[in-house]
């Protein structure tokens, strides 16, 4: 989809009265693929080599079972597995991402720091909330978006994260309640085993962390199968959610593919001249053509539109700016979650380098294409009058509160080193 002018209002989806049927596509339920087809999805280096041992068919899944329900154990511990089968399987490694360090919030957010083979890191987080517990995951090494306000676009992009590295993410999350603490990195404490999340299951899984999921459409995909899998984590697709600053091509395709999934659009303004300051790359697409695909989303899934609008004092949280955004997205099934923007210590919105872990990034507004020296968040009055003039327009919206700012956890601030040791 190219850009072009807005032609006007983008179409409405209309909601039928009645109860709904799954949509068509739909994988809730469905009989799960066999364990052969999901090993050599999750880890086709795996899967070569039990081809190689000629193993049985019940093999792959044992082995598949192990990956996904015994993080992060070697395959020395699976005795049901052949010693040759074992020594084999762990010359590859159980998992494709290793954990380097965490830090505990006094909220209970658990952020960790993961290095790849390569040596270049992530960060994910774990979020304790009283009706569930969520990982937020990364699906790249960086992020080429470059928005203006966060700290992960600030770094530039490494690669793109392979399926497994997503789904080793959640693995990651979903055993923090394991005996066993992770090891102390740079600026980070050795995990402790007592948190607010222990023994509580992973109910939870939002795309929300380094880099821009829809950039990286297929792994986000494959992993999406992979985690909903009964035989492994057997999240439920609508437990869920992907954000996106707004791929339209890459929207269509998720409700086409995925339609249980929520999707979670990074508005964060209401008129494209000061979007495409917050966000460089958000010229490609008009915000008449990202919500017109979000629109379709909605026709083809029938599952509510979340939009992301992170508030900038004097910047998009204006009185005229909530009007304009009301008038945007009234008459849709939409939720809009208002966020206050969450500072980086060390980091600046002003341009110009600072150091992540020893590794000089640009921050925040580049080469001072922005008219906003720096950001600075609204009071709790500001956004609540936001607030009123979108609920009094119709639209449903929301303050959500960020988990883990103290280690910097929330929105926007994470900024992984690039490589480990």
């Amino acid at each position: 989809m190219t850009s072009r002018p807005s032609s006007g209002t983008p179409r409405r989806a209309t909601l039928k009265g009645g109860p709904r049927s799954a949509p068509a596509g739909a994988s809730e339920g469905s009989a799960p693929e066999p364990p052969q087809t999901m090993l050599a999805l999750y880890r086709p280096d795996i899967a070569q080599a039990l081809a190689g041992l000629d193993a049985p068919g019940y093999r792959y899944a044992q082995v598949y079972e192990h990956l996904l329900r015994r993080f992060p154990q070697p395959f020395a511990s699976a005795t049901t597995l052949p010693a040759a089968t074992r020594e084999t399987l762990d010359s590859l490694g159980a998992s494709t991402l290793e954990i380097v360090g965490s830090r505990t919030a006094r909220d209970g957010t658990v952020k960790f720091l993961l290095s790849g083979r390569d040596r270049l890191c992530v960060e994910s987080v774990l979020m304790p909330y009283r009706d569930r517990v969520t990982a937020c995951i990364s699906s790249q090494v960086g992020c080429p978006v470059g928005c203006a306000f966060c700290a992960t676009g600030s770094m530039g992009f490494a690669r793109n994260l392979s399926a497994a590295e997503i789904v080793d993410q959640v693995r990651a999350a979903a055993s923090h309640s394991a005996a066993e603490g992770y090891p102390a990195a740079e600026g980070y404490a050795a995990s402790e085993s007592h948190s607010a999340v222990a023994g509580r299951r992973l109910s939870n899984v939002v795309f929300m962390g380094m880099g821009e999921p829809l950039l990286n459409l297929q792994a986000v995909l494959d992993s999406i199968r992979i985690l909903t899998d009964p035989r492994g984590l057997g999240l439920g697709h609508r437990a869920l959610s992907v954000s996106t600053v707004g791929i339209p091509a890459g929207i269509l395709k998720l409700a086409r593919t995925e339609p249980q999934v929520n999707l979670a659009l990074s508005l964060h303004a209401a008129d494209d001249r000061t979007r495409s300051i917050l966000i460089p790359k958000a010229h490609r697409h008009l915000i008449a053509e990202v919500l017109e695909a979000a629109w379709e989303h909605f026709s083809i899934t029938h599952r509510k539109l979340l939009v992301e609008y992170v508030l900038l004092r004097g910047v998009n949280n204006s009185a005229d700016d909530a009007r304009r955004l009301a008038g945007l997205l009234r008459g849709h099934v939409v939720t809009v979650n208002l966020l206050t923007w969450n500072s980086v210590p060390g980091w600046s919105s002003r341009g110009g380098s600072v150091s992540a872990a020893g590794k000089p990034v640009r921050a925040g507004l580049r080469d001072g294409a922005s008219p906003h020296p720096a950001f600075e968040a609204p009071s709790r009055q500001e956004v609540s009058s936001f607030r009123e003039i979108l609920l009094s327009m119709g639209v449903e919206a929301v303050v959500r509160h960020s988990k883990g700012s103290g280690i910097q956890a929330a929105c926007g601030q994470l900024a992984g080193r690039y490589r480990s040791g």
